[in-house]
């Protein structure tokens, strides 16, 4: 399901079983509307049967500096108040290493290709 509550982008949260996967593949990077994104990542990710995320991106997505600084101190503080196990981020290219760098967070990060791999992992 495709949402857009606050943004200029499509994205959607899904769950199966006991991870949460964003879909942020419409996201170009920039920071403007990601509260509406964040906040309902944080409240599917808080839920009590929960015990990893994924999130999706798309190789064009842009992390220019003011991004890198968003995400690392937006994201790594909502990581922090969920209470999950193992975040992962999936994106074709570099994109996803370069996310998950700008964390900084005590749960396990990985980053895959694809989100059937990391799914797998999130389920271990």
């Amino acid at each position: 399901m495709s949402q857009t509550r606050g943004t200029e982008f499509e994205y959607s949260h899904e769950e199966k079983e006991n991870v949460v996967i964003q879909d942020l593949t419409d996201w170009s990077g920039q920071t403007e509307g990601m509260n509406a994104v964040e906040q309902e990542w944080l409240s599917r990710a808080s839920q009590s049967h929960i015990t990893a995320t994924i999130t999706e991106f798309s190789a064009d997505m842009s992390l220019g500096k003011q991004t890198q600084n968003h995400l690392a101190n937006e994201w790594s503080e909502n990581a922090e108040q969920a209470n999950i196990e193992k975040i992962a981020f999936v994106s074709e290219g570099i994109k996803a290493r370069a996310v998950s760098a700008n964390l900084d967070v005590s749960q396990e990060v990985r980053t895959f290709g694809s989100v059937g791999d990391a799914l797998e992992w999130a389920r271990e």
